[in-house]
């Protein structure tokens, strides 16, 4: 079966070529960001991790010591030398789950713009693209916070908080916009699966017109 093409317009491959350059950058972005997130959790004094704290007064400096500021602290950075090894691994799990899940949402809306940028709208490739994007906003924000949870029992764990926590609803309902955005995506996906139907339909009953003239 020949893969159905038509023409993109100067206006859709611009907008095709543009969406592309983005997914370049957002790449590397990624692996800047990733790299950074890596260094800032695992130092020299352990692992650093933001934690709740009592609200209390604090005389602090910003702009590297040139202003003076006054206020209150809600959460403090603390650094975890003795923890458990199942822990550190969720934390490692966490960091390179979010760096996948961000390549391969990226990949996907590069290869849709890539098919639209050669004239390929309706084709497989498209819906299996946004089956990728959809699938992956809908799991991957809640195997993040799971192994992120864990990796914070383990940090409170090593300084003598707690022996940890469930996972907190509240922290479900902040990616609750993150899993409606994949579910909308997979509901494209089912609509391209559907146009790419219509128009096989569509090109089988031309072939049969044309085998009756």
């Amino acid at each position: 079966m020949t893969t159905p093409t038509t023409a993109p317009t100067r206006s859709e491959r611009a907008d095709a070529i543009t969406v592309i350059l983005y997914a370049a950058a957002s790449l590397i972005i990624v692996g800047v960001a990733t790299a950074f997130r890596i260094l800032g959790t695992f130092r020299d004094d352990g692992i650093a991790w933001a934690i709740p704290i009592d609200e209390q007064p604090i005389d602090a400096t910003t702009d590297s010591g040139a202003i003076a500021v006054q206020g209150i602290a809600q959460q403090a950075m603390v650094f975890a030398a003795d923890v458990n090894a199942v822990s550190v691994a969720a934390i490692i799990a966490a960091i390179a789950l979010w760096a996948l899940a961000a390549a391969a949402i990226i990949g996907a809306v590069a290869l849709v713009a890539w098919n639209f940028l050669r004239g390929r709208f309706f084709v497989r490739g498209n819906a299996r693209a946004f089956d990728v994007i959809g699938w992956t906003l809908v799991l991957a924000p809640i195997a993040i916070v799971m192994l992120e949870t864990m990796g914070r029992n383990g940090v409170t764990a090593a300084l003598g908080i707690g022996a940890g926590e469930p996972v907190h609803a509240i922290e479900f309902w902040s990616i609750a916009p993150i899993f409606a955005t994949g579910v909308t995506v997979g509901l494209i996906a089912v609509a391209f699966r559907r146009g790419i139907r219509v128009q096989q339909e569509r090109d089988d009953l031309e072939k049969e017109t044309e085998g009756l003239v």
